[in-house]
């Protein structure tokens, strides 16, 4: 990860939708296309409350692709569904 975490660190304030590598990883599934084409945006949107982080949206790091959530269909939300990497 770059910038890399480290956990001597008190500080927050690279953590989750801070870190710009993070935030792909935990973007609602519905919002990670938007976010590959333009992750300064949808990082912006997941900072300020635009796109809300809830129970009901899952992260894209539960489904496969390289990043997270790039094989993600619509269409068939149960394709690739706990398939992802870091799982």
């Amino acid at each position: 990860l770059q910038p890399p975490i480290y956990t001597d660190n008190k500080s927050h304030a690279l953590l989750g939708v801070n870190h710009p590598q993070l935030a792909g990883m935990l973007c609602p599934i519905k919002h990670a296309k938007a976010y590959h084409e333009d992750p300064k945006k949808v990082q912006a949107q997941l900072q300020n409350g635009d796109i809300r982080i809830h129970s009901a949206a899952w992260p894209a790091f539960i489904y496969e692709g390289t990043p997270p959530g790039t094989d993600f269909d619509p269409d068939n939300v149960q394709e690739g569904f706990l398939k992802g990497y870091y799982l």
